[in-house]
């Protein structure tokens, strides 16, 4: 069931689907149903979370993404990089191989979401310090949590910080270090790699803005799959 106010990044293949009700047990939103033996999600419900997606038996459940073939419509092509994806990669394998990988697969830069942390930190502080804003202050760096809230708590939205999350304003960031280079913002592709569904859901449907400051989102397991064939080949 698709909606037109909210992109959700999880999909049922129900040529795949058993109607084995697995999903449904675990969904903190009950926003699954086995419709004619087929689970169903209703999306006015759906987080993201990405629950019903690890529990599946017979991975029914899948994540959407963007093909990575999209980069290449930008002549600056940006791979913004969780610090968890290195930490996939087995021991003997060090952050500047993955990252000169990542490089070689067409991507032109390369930044690690975390470093934008810093900047909020002090922001985040100013706004829990003021007594203007409703408490206890709840964090919106997870989408996941944003969409709880919106679905089965609406009453704590007011609670929520007005701040952007670490992915927006890395893309933004370094977006602006390219500009100020000269480069045509036009020719600048942003892209996110993550494991997670409900940021993919975030970036192709931004709460309360009309678009993402990324241009697309590349599943982690893609990227890595890809940088490890790579370094094995070496």
């Amino acid at each position: 069931m698709e909606s037109k106010f909210f992109h959700h990044a999880l999909k049922i293949d129900h040529d795949i689907c058993i109607g084995c009700s697995h999903c449904i047990r675990v969904c903190p939103t009950e926003a699954l149903r086995v419709r004619n033996g087929k689970a169903e999600l209703y999306d006015n419900r759906c987080i993201d979370c990405g629950e019903g997606f690890r529990v599946c038996p017979v991975n029914a459940i899948i994540i959407e993404q963007d093909d990575f073939n999209k980069i290449f419509n930008y002549k600056h092509r940006v791979a913004l990089v969780p610090a968890v994806l290195l930490g996939q990669f087995p021991d003997d394998i060090t952050p500047s191989e993955v990252h000169n990988a990542i490089l070689e697969l067409g991507f032109t830069d390369i930044f690690e979401v975390e470093s934008s942390t810093e900047l909020l930190k002090q922001e985040a502080n100013q706004y829990v310090a003021n007594t203007d804003n409703v408490k206890p202050v709840i964090s919106t760096f997870c989408p996941a949590v944003i969409r709880l809230i919106q679905v089965k708590f609406p009453a704590l939205v007011d609670n929520l910080m007005l701040l952007k999350p670490p992915l927006d304003i890395s893309a933004i960031f370094y977006k602006k270090i390219l500009i100020d280079r000269g480069i045509p913002e036009s020719d600048i592709g942003i892209f996110y790699v993550t494991p997670c569904a409900a940021k993919i859901a975030a970036i192709k449907s931004p709460v309360g803005e009309d678009k993402s400051e990324v241009d697309g989102v590349i599943n982690m397991d893609v990227i890595y799959n890809k940088v490890l064939r790579a370094l094995k080949q070496r």
